[in-house]
């Protein structure tokens, strides 16, 4: 245990916030926090409460306290279940004989109130909307106005939404039925309105501490703000840089101002990766410029990879053909993941392993932390489903402008959400990370595509795979460079045919050429680094040429014959 960790499990502070960085070890953390401070007789197992925000996550942290001692005694549960307990103790205790009944799944429900012409995306997006609207305590009077000045993004009318809305919300009330979010409602009720009560229930849970705490949304911090009495204690762990349910309803905020909510709280920041390579540490870091560095604490592995494919079907073939080479010796399918930023990318990766008998799962969104349940098959999930979770060997796929970021991310806050995302993607890996992303897809119509942003801005720090580069490609870039310099210093241009620089000067004028015609900086059109690829792979046609994800693909079939003939 490190100095910085064992400072948070040993820590007397009434309100305690600890900053876990991605890998860091935060559940191991607070699972010892609580033994400690039973061990300390700080707190009492029976009144102590840790909360998390799904039942996975609550088990898990119940099984790592089993072999703790009195730690095994702690309570924990999600913030629904626990209210649920509650609220149903109550209506007990008030003599309620008919009591409402549970929607489990509001989708479902909500679906007999939408009319039967509504496809998917349009039920989807009202169900969203009606999640974060309820996560944030807005009323059905106030959902438009809210969503306007939240930014919200009208897939459909905010206007249709509030009339499924209310609807929703008056066919509960009739059928007498109530849903999650009521539950969390009515227990914050229930302890408003009855001090003896709440003071009853302050007792029974004093201490309390809580999981992925920049997860919670105002209506579970409302409610965990009514279960805190005076003399009640308070620790959360959280990373803020995996802040990715905004959409959700989630609020970062009472992570990151802890200290206003809590003026006496203290605060410790762990940075000491255990999780992944350096080299994937350094990429993963790098896609959040403001975020505090972490210290990489495992040994050095190979660089991250990148490729381009053609379409969607040659890339998940190629991941497919990836995860069989990979699982061999120690590494099974199960030490893999391939993981896409939408449901709708996940088609062509089944077809493709089910071509090579791959045994794969594809896990739901709300089954984020889902255990394999001993099977050895990749799962094939979603950045949200990801959450969480670790594996040897990450496949990212479809890396693509669209979908990194998102396309209809278009505010400040949304880019930032997006950015985080895919650094919870990124530091998923623990050995091995692969990124692919296609030029071509087909999303309604085919269309042509680019690659992410990120790749460009992390390109620096990845790997051309499967190129296997005699010389490191940032060295070459650099003798390129100098090279050039040096050529259009002398005017020396009659290099020998068969040289490393003679091929430089030809690209060299290639580009100029093109951008020339163009109106453009030659750099724009082949960087260096791109020259740099090309001198090392000397490609013998088309497909060589879209190994290299430096060039773009209008370059390759405008100009691509041209290049290759350099080389032959």
């Amino acid at each position: 245990m490190t100095s910085s960790q064992f400072d948070a499990v040993r820590s007397d502070a009434r309100h305690l916030r600890i900053l876990a960085g991605a890998g860091t070890g935060k559940t191991r953390v607070l699972t010892h926090r609580i033994a400690y401070q039973i061990n300390a007789v700080r707190i009492e197992p029976e009144h102590s409460l840790c909360l998390a925000f799904t039942n996975k996550a609550a088990t898990e942290i119940k099984r790592r306290m089993e072999s703790m001692g009195e730690a095994s005694l702690v309570d924990a549960g999600t913030f629904h279940s626990i209210a649920y307990r509650q609220v149903k103790a109550r209506w007990k205790d008030l003599g309620v004989r008919d009591e409402p009944d549970l929607i489990s799944n509001r989708a479902s429900y909500l679906s007999r109130i939408l009319p039967k012409s509504f496809d998917n995306a349009e039920r989807n997006f009202i169900l969203a909307e009606i999640n974060w609207a309820t996560a944030r305590r807005i009323l059905v009077d106030d959902y438009i106005s809210e969503a306007e000045n939240a930014g919200r993004v009208d897939i459909f009318p905010f206007a249709s939404v509030a009339e499924y809305f209310r609807k929703y919300s008056e066919s509960k009330r009739k059928g007498n039925f109530i849903d999650f979010d009521d539950i969390i409602q009515l227990a914050i009720k229930f302890l408003a309105e009855d001090a003896n009560y709440a003071e009853a229930r302050h007792w029974k849970y004093r201490d309390l501490f809580v999981d992925e705490f920049q997860d919670v949304n105002p209506l579970q911090f409302a409610l965990l703000q009514a279960w805190l009495g005076s003399r009640s204690s308070l620790t959360v762990v959280g990373d803020p840089c995996q802040a990715i349910y905004s959409w959700n309803g989630a609020d970062s905020r009472f992570l990151n101002d802890f200290e206003k909510y809590f003026p006496d709280s203290q605060t410790i920041v762990l940075k000491d990766n255990f999780r992944s390579s350096p080299e994937i540490l350094a990429l993963s870091s790098s896609i959040l410029p403001s975020m505090d560095r972490l210290n990489p604490k495992m040994q050095s592995g190979r660089l991250p990879t990148i490729r381009a494919e053609l379409d969607e079907y040659e890339e998940a073939r190629s991941v497919a053909n990836m995860v069989k080479e990979l699982s061999v010796g120690n590494t099974l399918l199960g030490d893999q993941a391939v993981l896409v930023r939408t449901h709708a990318q996940i088609p062509p990766i089944i077809e493709a392993f089910k071509e090579r008998d791959i045994k794969f799962r594809v896990p739901s969104d709300s089954e984020s932390g889902a255990e394999l349940n001993g099977d050895d098959e990749v799962q094939i999930l979603t950045l949200h489903a990801a959450k969480g979770l670790e594996w040897k060997i990450v496949h990212l796929c479809g890396v693509e402008d669209g979908f990194h970021p998102i396309a209809h991310a278009n505010t400040e806050l949304a880019l930032g959400e997006e950015r985080r995302l895919f650094f919870v993607g990124l530091t998923r890996a623990e050995e091995e990370l692969h990124i692919s992303w296609a030029r071509n897809r087909s999303l309604g119509s085919r269309r042509s595509r680019k690659p992410s942003t990120y790749i460009k801005e992390l390109s620096n720090l990845l790997d051309p795979n499967p190129l296997r580069f005699g010389t490191d490609t940032k060295v070459l870039s650099q003798r390129i460079r100098e090279f050039l310099r040096s050529r259009n210093a002398t005017s020396q241009q009659n290099a020998p045919t068969n040289s490393e620089e003679s091929f430089v000067e030809e690209l060299d004028l290639i580009r100029r050429s093109i951008a020339k015609s163009n109106d453009s900086k030659p750099e724009m059109v082949l960087s260096d680094e791109a020259i740099a690829a090309l001198v090392d792979l000397k490609p013998k046609s088309s497909e060589d040429l879209g190994k290299i994800p430096q060039i773009s693909s209008v370059v390759i079939d405008r100009f691509g014959e041209q290049i290759i003939k350099i080389f032959s």
